[in-house]
């Protein structure tokens, strides 16, 4: 993209309107104003910046709250930057050491950000991932929600039905049925064995597998010591019933998500998904997360877009690395934890780094981030290059 831009617009958006700001390579304030967040307002400001050519207008990922107007200058064929709003907080207190704060001063120095960062505005322009993007972030948050109903349903269980939590996976698909139907071990016992044998064989007749059978599973609430109140079946039932729920969910999203990705990165996908150990899962949230390998320079600004470079301190002669900075993306820091995870457990070459930083004297998370870091540099090596995993290549 060739950075021959004259003017330079910042814009603040808040939830019903939006502050401009249009600035001249001078850094001079042009024009500035504000307006509403709806079609008018929209069509305003595209007026007012068909009046300054070459312009590049720069905002704040805020939210929601940017998409449609994001859309909107995109669809008119606006160069558009959309920028962390941690780096314009980091921006802001370099050029100014008041601490006001209003939207028409911010919309200023969101224009000044990209006039100062033009050389990587590669970094900041959006591509057509970012509503696969938030499909992403959607998957994610159901992932995390079903982490805590899980968690919340073994509390339950070791109150209500421990013997069961203790010799059994309660998260297979039969196990939660067996528990919605018979929440305590007082339904269970209630309840006559024919019963229990015909909800059994209904669900091997669905070709469920199920390890438990209804002989253990009244011998087991025959000597439980759990608590078979009332409520505690309507909270061990909830728990059930909301874990099905959101795996419902999070397959269809899944399904959804990985089809959005291979229809747009599939070369990208093949080349990630090469390395064995990394799923079509994690590749997918990598990609979602980074958009296209050709936004970053080197793998050093892919290490810090992840947030997983080393923070330095320095003053005077005093100079140190230490731990992450952990100032980029939360999303793709994880996953990337996730992939580098993954690779230990199926691939020999990772493993054996991991294994060579360990007998260094690393603790485990520090090795981790270190394979993390060492996967980050394999990984745009091969999209960069445009070629599979090779161990004889990519050597650890």
């Amino acid at each position: 993209m060739k950075n021959n831009f004259s003017f330079f617009v910042g814009i603040d958006i808040s939830k019903d309107k939006f502050n401009y700001c249009i600035i001249n390579e001078s850094m001079e304030t042009l024009k500035q104003g504000e307006t509403s967040m709806d079609y008018d307002g929209f069509q305003s400001f595209n007026d007012i910046i068909h009046q300054f050519k070459n312009s590049v207008i720069a905002l704040e990922s805020t939210g929601s709250y940017h998409l449609n107007l994001l859309s909107f200058l995109i669809s008119n064929n606006h160069t558009v930057a959309l920028i962390n709003p941690a780096l314009i907080k980091k921006f802001a207190q370099t050029i100014t050491l008041r601490k006001t704060k209003t939207d028409k001063i911010d919309a200023n120095i969101i224009a000044k950000f990209i006039f100062k960062n033009l050389e990587h505005i590669n970094y900041f322009v959006p591509t057509n991932m970012n509503d696969i993007t938030a499909l992403a972030r959607v998957r994610e948050n159901i992932s995390q929600q079903i982490a805590k109903v899980k968690t919340q349903l073994k509390q339950h269980l070791s109150i209500v039905f421990p013997e069961l939590l203790a010799q059994y996976n309660i998260f297979t698909d039969s196990i939660l049925s067996i528990l919605e139907e018979f929440p305590t071990p007082k339904h269970v016992l209630k309840a006559p064995k024919s019963k229990i044998i015909g909800f059994f064989n209904k669900l091997h007749s669905k070709g469920r597998r199920i390890s438990l059978t209804p002989e253990k599973l009244i011998e087991l609430a025959k000597n439980s010591i759990g608590l078979s109140t009332k409520n505690f079946a309507k909270i061990i039932k909830h728990d059930v019933q909301m874990l099905k729920f959101l795996q419902n969910q999070l397959d269809d999203i899944t399904d959804d998500f990985i089809d959005n990705i291979k229809n747009n990165k599939k070369d990208d996908m093949e080349i990630i998904s090469s390395i064995k150990g990394i799923s079509d899962i994690t590749s997918a949230h990598f990609m979602a997360e980074i958009k296209d390998i050709e936004r970053f320079e080197n793998h050093r600004k892919l290490s810090a877009y992840a947030g997983l470079d080393p923070a330095i301190k320095e003053s005077g002669k005093m100079y140190s690395r230490g731990r992450i900075s952990k100032k980029g993306s939360k999303s793709l820091r994880r996953y990337i934890y996730l992939m580098a995870s993954g690779v230990i457990r199926c691939n020999e070459h990772f493993k054996r780094y991991y294994d060579k930083k360990r007998a260094e004297g690393m603790p485990h998370r520090k090795a981790m981030i270190a394979l993390c870091n060492k996967l980050i540099r394999i990984l745009f090596a091969m999209l960069k290059n445009r070629e599979k995993f090779n161990p004889a290549l990519h050597y650890l």
